[in-house]
C-alpha cells in the first residue's frame, strides 16, 4: 500500500489537540502489517505499531497492548512492504540522513523507515500518564522520562516528511523504537549502530482525517510558532 493514513496532524497536537478521536481499526489499517507510530490519549504514551500490535509506552509502567478500537489523537500509520533494504554503517540519529539519500532522493517524498540493529547507544522518552487536570504540550513535555539503553537489539519505526510538510508530520525523521522481546519502547531522541538494516518504502498518498469536535475545530491555532515548537518537542 503506497499511503500513509493519518488521524489529526503533528501542528495540531503541538496545538493541544489531545482528544481522541480515531482508532487503528477506523482507520482500516489493523493487520499483520501495519506499521506507524502516534500517541494515546492527553500524551499519556507513545505509541508504536508494529505487525498490527499497538504498544503503549508510558513513563513508569510495563510496556502494554491497545486494542486496535482505541481512540487516540493522532496516529501515522501505513502496511509496510520494504522496497528496498541496505545494509549500513556506522550510523547515528546526525548522519542517518545522509545514509539514507545514499539510496533515494528525499526532498519532496514521504517514506516509511525502519532501522534494524543492536544499538550501541539508544535514548528514548515517555511521556507521564495524564491525570485528571488539562495540560498543555510543555506539562507533558516538561514530566517525561528519557532513558538511555546500552547495546540494545531493536528496531526504529517511523517515517520520514520532507520539510515542505512540515506541519503535517515531523519534518525529517520521526523514530519510535521497539526492542526485539518487545518490552522497550519510545520516541527515539538519539541512537548509534555500528551495523545497521535500513529498510524503506516511499509513500505516494497521504490521507489525512481530520478531528471533528468543537475542541479542535474552535481552537485558534498560532501556526507562526508551530514550526518552533514542533523543532523542540519532537526532535
Amino acid at each position: 500500500m503506497s499511503r500513509i493514513t493519518q488521524f489529526s496532524t503533528i501542528g495540531a497536537l503541538m496545538a493541544g489537540c489531545f482528544e481522541p478521536g480515531k482508532s487503528l481499526a477506523s482507520l482500516c489499517c489493523e493487520g499483520e502489517r501495519a506499521f506507524g507510530l502516534g500517541c494515546s490519549a492527553q500524551i499519556s504514551g507513545e505509541l508504536t505499531i508494529w505487525n498490527g500490535r499497538i504498544h503503549e509506552a508510558t513513563a513508569g509502567e510495563t510496556l502494554h497492548c491497545l486494542s486496535v478500537e482505541t481512540d487516540v489523537p493522532f496516529m501515522q500509520v501505513t502496511q509496510f512492504v520494504a522496497q528496498d533494504s541496505q545494509q549500513i554503517g556506522p550510523v547515528t540519529h546526525e548522519t542517518a540522513t545522509g545514509m539514507l539519500r545514499r539510496f533515494i532522493n528525499t526532498d519532496n517524498i514521504f517514506l516509511a523507515v525502519s532501522i534494524e540493529a543492536e544499538f550501541d547507544d539508544l535514548v528514548i522518552r515517555r511521556p507521564q500518564r495524564a491525570g485528571d487536570g488539562t495540560r498543555s504540550v510543555e506539562d507533558v513535555a516538561a514530566g517525561q522520562k528519557v532513558d538511555r539503553h546500552r547495546a540494545i537489539t531493536g528496531r526504529l519505526i517511523g517515517f520520514w516528511t520532507p520539510e515542505l510538510f512540515g506541519r503535517v508530520s515531523v519534518p525529517g525523521f520521526h523514530f519510535h523504537f521497539l526492542d526485539r522481546d518487545e518490552k522497550i519502547s519510545g520516541h527515539v531522541l538519539e541512537f548509534s549502530a555500528g551495523h545497521a538494516t535500513l529498510s524503506f518504502e516511499e509513500k505516494e498518498t497521504i490521507e489525512i482525517h481530520n478531528p471533528t469536535g468543537a475542541a479542535f475545530r474552535d481552537r485558534r491555532i498560532d501556526v507562526n510558532a508551530l514550526d518552533e515548537v514542533i523543532h523542540r518537542i519532537e526532535k
